[in-house]
């Protein structure tokens, strides 16, 4: 992927979450860079929304014990383990800690779902405009095209989780962010997203 691309893409990273950022004391947009070098490292496919040839929201899918990109993913995720391990964050073992609290799942779901909606985010300065639910069921369609079932969607307060509600997903759990990470106490749920015809929109 062109470095701009990337530059954006951990930008808007950047200015929408903390991803460990003040637990770890990483330096500028380092925790920004390794959550999307995660991304990559396990996204099956990845759809831009641009604007004026900006790109103001991205959204990705995984599927579960994919043969597909494997070079490409392992190469993202070792970016993502250089970094960590950099002189740019100070507290490593807190990256590990947030990922560990946010990406967790409960055992009796470990086989349950085909993949999962790795990232969608939009530019705060383009919402409203259709882009994010245009972005998803784009995932949607991709996903299903590539025999997935279901996939499972991880969100929190920090979000809007009830957008997912409104793209007929379904919650399927509800647990509490440990404060060890978090200082409000979020609380996170899993989405199930049953994959139908007829859910593509032009993004």
């Amino acid at each position: 992927m062109l470095i701009f691309k990337l530059k954006r893409m951990a930008e808007l990273l950047y200015n929408e979450w903390d991803l460990g950022k003040r637990l770890s004391g990483a330096k500028g947009k380092t925790c920004a860079y390794i959550y999307l070098f995660e991304i990559l490292s396990e996204t099956e496919k990845l759809v831009l929304k641009k604007e004026n040839n900006k790109i103001v929201g991205f959204a990705g899918y995984s599927k579960w014990n994919s043969k597909k990109r494997i070079i490409t993913k392992k190469f993202y995720g070792l970016m993502a383990k250089i970094l960590i391990n950099s002189p740019l964050v100070k507290n490593k073992q807190a990256i590990y800690d947030y990922n560990n609290e946010y990406d967790n799942i409960p055992s009796d779901l470990n086989n349950y779902f085909d993949g999962e909606l790795s990232i969608l985010i939009v530019d705060k300065n383009y919402r409203g405009k259709g882009y994010g639910k245009a972005l998803l069921n784009k995932i949607f369609s991709l996903a299903k095209t590539d025999n997935m079932k279901n996939m499972q969607i991880l969100t929190d307060e920090s979000c809007n989780f009830k957008f997912y509600d409104a793209m007929g997903c379904k919650k399927i759990r509800e647990t509490s962010v440990s404060k060890k990470v978090s200082e409000k106490g979020e609380e996170k749920y899993i989405y199930e997203k049953v994959l139908e015809e007829g859910e593509e929109n032009e993004v």
